[in-house]
């Protein structure tokens, strides 16, 4: 069988799989307006446009409640991308992959994508493209050369890439027309392209000789080296059996590095889809820098650029420094392969065909290299949007939109998940409290239940304190109740250093804690551990000696009086720690540090550090969801943290009293007025 029929039949058996698979996740999936998903070469790398807009994204406020996913061929390698909260990694290909595909009110991607996705009419698609073209693409080709498809199917594809595309920033009206030519745009979609710059290049325009020198350190550029980058780019007519591009040798390296002298060392760049690697083992100076993600770094460390026909060419002309263009196969590459947008006179540097033609352009820019008027004539047409400021134009260009219209199959979607989440929350309550009535009598019971019904009426009529996490809670303080038996909360552990006061007890009822602090709470608490099973099941490394309710996702708080069934946590694992002490008999309690402030305000804990940036952001972005509202001050978030808190001690409060457990505010300070107050040394001198 032919080559290129067989490679065409394996690329539509797979089209065909990909695409019922994908249909299926659009019928179950609602489109979500906060859901952008970021792909760039095809899931192999962190870089490029698609790189520059999500770190523009997370630095802007307005996006604060958006979460992105990034697609990658091997997640585990971009595991430091998770330091953002509401970052995702999902992996290529997989039923994930699709998931959030179809779910992803924009999409934002630099080389297409796969032909199978398809956006919906509610969905946003921004091309970046990863280079302003030099070489002839797709509808422009008239060569039928690519061993892997025929010309007229490499036509229809790209024409098919191109509706689908909603914005396609641009660095020149030059790439406007090729682009639109390229994909065979007609006039309706001229308003798509948008006058923006290329994201990429912002750094190019921002970047200090310090920061410079740090990357030149970072890839170990000896000092007073002169550094030559090379970008050749991948040829249709060169595959190997595999289906790989390959790179013809145009260069003969030794023979160039000896001819420069030890004053030069040589970064060699392959395009991304050159997969066999470059054998450099003879040349000591040269460095294969192929595998870094960020090409803009390779930039910024070099002096020169020798390219061929990559559109490496344009983003480096940003830099204004010497560039020389070794086509050592340009006939064959003009008439025969892709052929040019552009006359090779108007490039801003010499045109070589051979090595020493190479090596003698190099010396000559490194003494003589100028800055003419025909570079600068280069950059006004290639560049003219160029500023450093594109990533910013482009977010508020292309996500400036309003909420997308639901059409009728997806309301019927979300009504059916709506009623099945109630449906769910119905099971829920009646296995919970099947299962504690039985419990509750002895019978049925696991590890964990157990554990509950020996601390039932274990402290019947002693005393307990409640210890808050709040600006007044102190070391000295903490002092005086080393005798008595304590409840320690979240991360009161921070305290420990001024203090030798342990807890007998510790509570931990938020999912944000469990899954972020989850390891640092194992080593810092030793004393049993309270929590809920939903933060229980979210801890990567969980305390031994740890016992856990059943808790329901509401917002009606009740306290029910049966902890073996399930109990309602809400506002402030302070609940969580009272229902555990009305379960364990105590009757009289006395709360401390509990001040009942804003959490997220100055001031807010016994101590600044006590919680970390990237939880702080998760509970804000959560009361935003909650709330129903993006556009929040401190002070709003507080009140509403507040409001609920005291509605929760407002019933525990009327709980108590009706089962005659005495509660006592012994804080210093604070808003908690519900509870009658109490001064700490009375109550510790009365004992």
């Amino acid at each position: 069988m032919d080559k290129r029929v067989r490679y065409m039949l394996k690329q539509n058996m797979s089209f065909f799989k990909n695409k019922l698979r994908y249909s299926f996740y659009r019928h179950i999936t609602g489109v979500s307006d906060n859901m952008i998903l970021f792909e760039a070469f095809g899931g192999v790398r962190y870089a490029d446009s698609v790189r520059a807009i999500y770190e523009e994204l997370i630095s802007d406020e307005r996006y604060r409640s958006f979460y992105f996913v990034w697609a990658f061929q091997h997640p585990e390698d971009y595991q430091f991308l998770l330091s953002n909260h509401h970052t995702i990694l999902v992996r290529k290909g997989t039923p994930d992959y699709l998931r959030y595909y179809a779910s992803s009110r924009y999409w934002i991607n630099n080389v297409t994508v796969a032909d199978y996705l398809r956006p919906s009419k509610s969905q946003i698609y921004i091309e970046t493209w990863h280079g302003t073209p030099l070489k002839r693409l797709g509808c422009d080709i008239k060569a039928d050369c690519d061993p892997r498809q025929s010309l007229s199917h490499m036509h229809r594809r790209y024409r098919a890439k191109g509706k689908k595309v909603s914005w396609f920033p641009s660095p020149s009206s030059y790439y406007t027309e090729k682009i639109s030519s390229a994909f065979g745009l007609g006039p309706e979609k001229q308003a798509s392209f948008v006058t923006t710059g290329y994201p990429r290049n912002d750094q190019l325009f921002h970047v200090t000789e310090e920061q410079i020198s740090a990357l030149r350190e970072k890839y170990q550029i000896p000092p007073g080296k002169k550094v030559i980058l090379y970008t050749p780019t991948w040829r249709d007519s060169h595959v190997d059996e595999a289906g790989h591009f390959t790179l013809p040798s145009g260069v003969d390296f030794p023979a160039l590095m000896s001819r420069l002298g030890e004053d030069f060392i040589l970064l060699f760049r392959a395009h991304h889809q050159i997969r066999e690697p470059k054998d450099f083992s003879g040349c000591e100076r040269i460095m294969d820098v192929s595998h870094v993600e960020e090409v803009n770094d390779l930039y910024l460390i070099s002096d020169m650029m020798v390219t061929d026909y990559s559109s490496t060419m344009f983003d480096y002309a940003n830099l204004r420094r010497p560039m020389i263009f070794h086509m050592f196969d340009r006939d064959n590459y003009s008439e025969a392969i892709r052929g040019f947008y552009l006359s090779p006179e108007e490039l801003p540097g010499p045109i070589t065909t051979t090595t020493e033609e190479l090596a003698q352009a190099v010396l000559k820019l490194d003494a003589s290299f100028i800055y003419d008027e025909r570079y600068q004539q280069f950059n006004e047409k290639f560049n003219a949007y160029e500023d450093g400021h594109a990533a910013r134009r482009v977010i508020d260009t292309c996500f400036t939109t309003s909420p997308h219209h639901q059409p009728v199959s997806e309301r019927l979607f979300r009504y059916g998940k709506k009623n099945l989440n109630r449906m769910h929350l119905l099971y829920l309550i009646f296995w919970y409290n099947f299962q504690g009535f039985f419990r509750s009598r002895g019978l049925f019971h696991n590890n964990n239940s157990l554990r509950l019904e020996r601390l039932k009426d274990s402290h019947r009529g002693e005393r307990c304190f409640l210890i808050g996490n709040g600006p007044s809670l102190n070391g000295e303080d903490l002092n005086l109740l080393q005798e008595e038996c304590t409840f320690g909360t979240n991360m009161v552990y921070k305290i420990f250093d001024k203090t030798d006061w342990r807890p007998t007890f510790h509570c931990v009822s938020d999912t944000i804690y469990a899954s972020k602090l989850g390891v640092e709470l194992s080593q810092m608490v030793k004393a049993p551990l309270f929590t809920t099973e939903r933060t229980y099941r979210r801890m990567k490394k969980k305390p031994v000696n740890t016992t856990y309710v059943h808790t329901l996702q509401s917002e009606r708080y009740k306290v029910r009086g049966n902890i073996q069934s399930y109990c309602m946590v809400k506002a402030t694992v302070l609940s969580l720690a009272a229902e555990m002490a009305f379960h364990m008999g105590f009757t009289e309690i006395y709360l401390l540090g509990v001040d009942c402030t804003n959490p997220h305000g100055k001031g807010g804990h016994f101590t600044d550090n006590y919680t970390t940036k990237e939880v702080a952001e998760t509970d804000i972005n959560r009361i935003k969801t909650r709330m129903n509202a993006q556009s929040l001050t401190t002070e709003q978030i507080g009140a509403h943290i507040m409001d609920r808190s005291l509605e929760v001690y407002s019933l525990l409060n009327q709980y108590a009293t009706k089962h005659g457990i005495r509660i006592y505010n012994a804080t210093r300070g604070g808003n908690l007025e519900i509870f009658p107050r109490v001064k700490l040394e009375d109550i510790v001198s009365q004992k």
